[in-house]
């Protein structure tokens, strides 16, 4: 619940940083809750914008168009469906939506719907100097290097939302998307975070591999 209040107060603070009708911030602040307290979701929730918002504060004096970034966390998970390919597409029309409702001007729907393109992918150019999207990426990205126990507990959730998925399949899927992000150059776009969280990122996705490598093992000696 602390969570919840929370977020909802940066949300009330966003919507009169941008001028929003007070309607317009009530109405979409029930979308959005609703939208993030699906049954379906158990990593993509609130507790992760609450997690993104905390390392916004940190980093805000860093980040040139805050309105721009903090609207980014909020929409770009608000369409999950872990068996749909096009989340972030439709998230953008979600958030779209909802500036012609809070009547956003065109540059800063464009810079919100481009921040939101780039989680599809994660990638962008080694030197780029947008610190305001390299940030933006790595608060997504940050649970990767949390302390053993925290990582444990979002690879549970993700886990829980893919429940669709035969444990075999899974462990496959899994372990191939760990070992794609584990080839890259760097998991974080901003020199800042790689220095604080890329270690141990590297560190949390390989025990996993080995736990999902260890799964598989116990499985065939079962057959």
């Amino acid at each position: 619940m602390e969570t919840i209040r929370s977020v909802h107060k940066d949300w009330t603070c966003l919507m009169t940083n941008i001028g929003a009708p007070g309607t317009v911030s009530r109405d979409w602040w029930d979308i959005i809750s609703r939208r993030y307290g699906e049954e379906w979701r158990f990593y993509h929730t609130l507790s992760h914008i609450h997690h993104m918002l905390q390392l916004y504060h940190q980093w805000k004096e860093r980040i040139a168009e805050c309105s721009v970034v903090a609207l980014a966390i909020f929409f770009h998970d608000v369409v999950y469906d872990p068996q749909a390919k096009n989340n972030e597409t439709q998230s953008i029309a979600l958030f779209e939506k909802f500036a012609l409702d809070a009547q956003l001007e065109d540059d800063i729907v464009s810079r919100v719907s481009h921040l939101i393109k780039c989680t599809i992918s994660h990638v962008i150019d080694s030197d780029t100097d947008d610190l305001d999207l390299s940030l933006f990426l790595d608060f997504d990205l940050a649970v990767l290097g949390q302390d053993s126990r925290s990582y444990k507990r979002y690879a549970e959730a993700i886990r829980k939302e893919y429940i669709h998925v035969d444990d075999k399949s899974y462990r496959k899927g899994r372990t191939k998307v760990l070992r794609s992000l584990l080839d890259s150059p760097s998991l974080f776009a901003s020199e800042e975070f790689r220095a604080e969280y890329e270690e141990k990122a590297r560190a949390n996705m390989l025990e996993e591999i080995d736990f999902l490598a260890t799964e598989t093992s116990n499985l065939l000696q079962m057959c």
